[in-house]
């Protein structure tokens, strides 16, 4: 005797908008930046990977008697191999506790450590034609991106129709706003953080 069954059917429902954390977002350091972010760390890699960079960062460093001699040591030695007259040279601060930030200037503390310098250069500064006056504040949003990508705080979306079926997906946003751009009208008054999963 055959036994008689049923199909039991589960319905749930799912967001058609899906945004998450990038993993593999490009570094900001990738892009045309006013100057150099060069630093030395026995734990992480240097934000710009510039070999002669970082050996004369790390050459000067070991014959300098202070910031200030380190600083005059750096602009002769660029000026010596690269051919590159500096224009300025800012201090970095690395912070590190449960993460790693950097800031412009020179900080002190038990989680900071002055570990490098922000070096433009005339050939640097043509590049993006940027006003000396500007220098600070270009460099203060360039540091808070390349924290920004430290942290993992860049996302992406996946995008599906009523039905589930895949329409679109996007990577590379460093702000959730920023998405809004490339979704439909109907998408425009939503709060897409409502739309953030934490993986």
């Amino acid at each position: 005797m055959t036994k008689k069954m049923y199909t039991k059917t589960t319905i749930t429902e799912e967001p058609r908008l899906v945004i998450s954390y990038d993993p593999n977002g490009e570094s900001p350091r990738e892009w045309s930046n006013l100057g150099y972010f060069i630093t030395k760390d026995s734990n992480y890699r240097s934000p710009d990977s510039h070999q002669t960079l970082e050996r004369i960062l790390s050459d000067t460093g070991d014959e300098a008697d202070s910031q200030k001699d380190h600083i005059r040591l750096l602009k002769k030695a660029i000026k010596e191999e690269m051919g590159e007259k500096v224009i300025a040279i800012y201090p970095i601060t690395k912070y590190e506790h449960s993460g790693i930030s950097y800031s412009l200037g020179s900080q002190a503390g038990f989680d900071y450590s002055r570990n490098g310098f922000y070096i433009i250069t005339d050939r640097t500064q043509k590049e993006l034609g940027t006003k000396t006056k500007d220098f600070e504040k270009v460099i203060e949003h360039e540091l808070e991106l390349y924290n920004q990508w430290c942290s993992g705080e860049i996302y992406q979306f996946t995008l599906y129709d009523e039905t589930g079926e895949f329409i679109d997906s996007m990577s590379g946003f460093y702000k959730i706003e920023d998405i809004k751009e490339y979704l439909p009208e109907e998408w425009k008054k939503e709060n897409l953080e409502d739309y953030l999963i934490n993986e």
